[in-house]
């Protein structure tokens, strides 16, 4: 019949196990025999064995219960299964070069390559000792050296990594034996000078020397000082004078800048004379004016004295307006171009030359106000024909043909070889006769446009047209008195065009 194996801890689930007749139970790693069985001598010396070396494996027992050891062959140490996991049961500390993979809190291990001892506390391994790695000094060490003196000093060496980063110690003195970084060690801290850029980081309160200068060398920023050295500013943003930056200097593409911010503020140069502080130079802010001599100048430029120049300049489009008063001795001499505004001569003007600065730009008198007589000799003129004014009983086209008739005293031609043509509708005439009267400019002798059509040659003779109003053609034996002029220039085409002619009536 079937038998009960109970644990020990009889509130355990299970608490117990049943064996039935003729089989093996093997709900736990231990295998119990019933009644019955053949080949049970087997099953219990493997049970014995099993306890006997506490399941020796690299993998550790599947069906534990609660307080069964086990000798974990991997990491060579005996752990109890605490009724989740297998944990170390103490005595053999685990001897590796990296963190055993499940430990528990306050389980130890020694790295084989470092040498150091960790425990775990419940989150990660921390550091036990020694401070530094095998082969490898870290952190403080205590010392004795002898110095140029013959006399022991005690010094505390920090190391980092193997090297000595500073040297601690209460006198100044220099070692007796040479000392890598350290010519001499100095009272306090004194850091390496093997290591290159070794120096303390971070924020200082307080520092006798700054880069080997008397911290009293320095200017203080919130305080009156001076400087017996030069003061540079080496960037564009400049400086600012003032309690709110009332005065500021600037430096951009266009060279130096020198501006006021207070808004219609004045900029003065003052100037001790000797002894009496004198105003030199006003800029005023409210005006844009700038004085010399004066404090509140009335121009753009005011000056309250005497000016002594070389050459004065007036670069802008303006007049200059106001009197020369007293009297002018010597010589006004220009040698270069002269360009001014209105200039107002109530006496006579004497000059050797009267140029303008560009060709064909300027006029001597105007339409509405004209010289009475101008004594002169022309050697050229700008434009080529001898002109009239006529009325017209239209508004006609540069180079149209025209001839006396219509309701005025001129109309555009309309017969072939009009014995009544007058010229042709000049633009600008080199001599324009009865130039007060109304009406058009008709070109009667010179070089002048004058609408064709058809084919001319040079020389040809022109004559109105009767299938073009106002445009010439060529004359083939023209009457008396047809003949407008001759041709300038090749033409031939169906279309009107305009060619130069030689005007000319027969």
């Amino acid at each position: 019949m079937s038998y009960t194996v109970n644990k020990s801890n009889s509130s355990a689930s299970p608490n117990q196990y049943t064996v039935q007749d003729g089989v093996v139970n093997t709900q736990t790693d231990l295998s119990f025999i019933g009644k019955g069985y053949a080949g049970y001598g087997e099953v219990i010396a493997e049970n014995f064995l099993h306890l006997m070396e506490n399941f020796a494996n690299t993998t550790a027992p599947t069906k534990p219960v609660l307080g069964q050891l086990w000798y974990d062959s991997t990491a060579n140490r005996l752990k109890v299964y605490s009724g989740t996991v297998f944990v170390p049961s103490g005595g053999n500390v685990p001897y590796q070069s990296s963190e055993p993979t499940t430990p528990s809190q306050g389980d130890l291990w020694i790295d084989s390559d470092t040498g150091q001892l960790y425990y775990y506390n419940g989150a990660s391994s921390v550091l036990v000792g020694p401070p530094s790695s095998t082969g490898n000094t870290n952190g403080f060490t205590y010392d004795v050296i002898v110095d140029s003196s013959d006399a022991s000093q005690n010094i505390t060496k920090w190391f980092n990594d193997g090297n000595l980063i500073a040297i601690i110690s209460e006198d100044t003195f220099t070692p007796k034996a040479t000392l890598s970084g350290f010519a001499t060690i100095k009272k306090g801290i004194t850091l390496t000078t093997a290591i290159a850029d070794t120096k303390f980081q971070g924020t200082a309160t307080d520092s006798d020397a700054l880069g080997g200068v008397s911290a009293a060398s320095y200017l203080r920023s919130n305080a009156n000082d001076t400087t017996a050295g030069t003061l540079g500013i080496v960037t564009d943003s400049g400086m600012t004078v003032g309690a709110d930056s009332d005065l500021s200097i600037t430096v951009d593409s266009t060279g130096v800048i020198v501006s006021n911010v207070i808004v219609d503020t004045d900029i003065t140069f003052k100037m001790n004379d000797g002894g009496v502080t004198t105003t030199l130079m006003t800029l005023d802010g409210s005006a844009s004016r700038v004085g010399i001599g004066t404090t509140t100048p009335s121009s753009t430029l005011e000056v309250a004295g005497t000016i002594t120049a070389t050459a004065i300049t007036v670069t802008s489009v303006g007049n200059v307006i106001g009197n020369l008063a007293g009297n002018l001795t010597g010589n006004v001499t220009s040698t270069g171009a002269n360009t001014m505004g209105t200039l107002t001569l109530a006496g006579t003007l004497t000059s050797k030359a009267i140029l303008p600065d560009a060709n064909l730009s300027y006029d001597i008198g105007s339409l509405t106000k004209k010289y009475n007589t101008v004594h002169a000799k022309a050697t050229s003129a700008q434009y080529a024909d001898l002109a009239e004014i006529y009325e017209s009983d239209s508004e006609y086209e540069v180079g149209t043909v025209v001839i006396f008739g219509g309701d005025k005293e001129i109309t555009m031609s309309t017969m072939g070889a009009d014995p009544r043509v007058a010229g042709i509708i000049s633009e600008n005439p080199a001599y324009l006769m009865n130039s007060e009267a109304t009406g058009q400019a008709v070109a009667l002798q010179g070089k002048v446009p004058c609408k064709v059509v058809g084919q001319i040659s040079k020389g040809d003779m022109l004559v109105t047209h009767s299938q073009h109003p106002g445009v010439a053609r060529k004359g083939t034996n023209p009457s008396m008195g047809t003949v407008i002029g001759k041709a300038l220039e090749e033409y031939n085409s169906t279309e009107i065009g305009t060619i130069n002619i030689v005007a000319g009536r027969q």
